[in-house]
């Protein structure tokens, strides 16, 4: 007899309130807005029995924990496993706008509480977290100029005392299809289910114009503890009139300490069609603030 598929029928209730405070202020000598904006999220799931012996887990995953993420209903991605919760989220955010309306100046700070033993994990071999209080998530964002903005992301633990997790970046953007980017990126958290918990690295990515209709873009990550490459990717692109040409290499190191490299050709017709396998979303994913050639206007929020 065909055997019966597992069904779940799991309510989730999830409130999300705040408030935006605003007050005249000054920046650097010059004339802003500045705006406080606390918030508060909570969302409550029960709990439902969901190991592989009654759902197995083909695609679920825990979602990194960031300030963007500390806002969903589910802690996992994927459908396979629906996590219970009964947790509120506070967070305090202020920005400096200026007469124009643009962002100058962004800070935040966020945490989220449970009020209930967490039960759901991924399989048998993982268990859920019994912290009752994630750690402290901090940001801070600000633009130094219109073509330079700073950015930086903190993950503290408050049990342990230090920071778990860091990312220190700059991004240049002083013309259309002119991108240099440097960040610094720190993980100590040393997740036993998680092997990419552990690093330090230095991550440099660019889209340069260096010829007549030649372009070259690129990523490079160093990892300081193991003194060697991480991921990479180089590339060449060419416009002409009425096409454009890619030819990109990426390489992507696994767990088993093996690399795989994929090269992608493209022939772009504008308006047309394209030809060949397509790099834009690993040129978009490796090289913040990466913009296609044949994409005439400049967008700075592109990061």
């Amino acid at each position: 007899p065909a055997m019966k598929a597992p069904s779940r029928f799991l309510p989730t209730v999830s409130i999300d309130s705040g408030l935006v405070f605003e007050r005249s202020a000054s920046l650097f000598g010059n004339p802003a807005v500045q705006t406080l904006e606390p918030r508060l999220f909570y969302t409550r799931t029960p709990y439902k029995r969901q190991d592989s012996l009654l759902y197995p887990n083909f695609d679920s995953s825990e979602a990194d924990f960031n300030y963007a993420t500390v806002f969903r209903e589910n802690r996992f991605v994927g459908n396979d496993r629906i996590g219970d919760s009964n947790q509120l989220t506070s967070a305090m955010m202020t920005r400096f706008l200026e007469p124009n309306g643009m962002e100058r100046v962004r800070l935040a700070i966020a945490q989220r509480f449970s009020f209930t033993e967490q039960r759901v994990s991924l399989d048998q071999s993982t268990t859920a977290s019994s912290e009752t209080r994630s750690d402290l998530l901090l940001l801070g964002s600000g633009r130094v100029t219109d073509e330079l903005r700073l950015d930086s992301n903190f993950q503290y633990s408050q049990t342990r005392s230090e920071v778990n997790r860091m990312n220190l970046g700059a991004f240049w953007q002083p013309a259309p299809m002119k991108v240099l980017n440097v960040q610094y990126r720190r993980d100590v958290r040393n997740l036993p289910n998680d092997p990419n918990s552990n690093f330090e690295l230095i991550d440099i990515s660019s889209q340069w114009p260096i010829g007549d209709r030649w372009y070259g873009v690129g990523r490079v990550s160093y990892l300081i503890k193991e003194s060697k490459l991480g991921q990479s990717l180089a590339g060449l692109e060419y416009k002409a009139d009425c096409w454009i040409f890619r030819m990109v290499g990426q390489k992507l190191p696994t767990a088993q300490g093996i690399s795989n490299t994929t090269v992608f050709l493209q022939l772009e017709f504008n308006g047309l069609s394209m030809l060949g396998a397509n790099p834009m979303k690993a040129l978009r994913s490796n090289v913040p603030g990466y913009q296609p050639l044949g994409q005439t206007d400049y967008p700075y929020e592109t990061y």
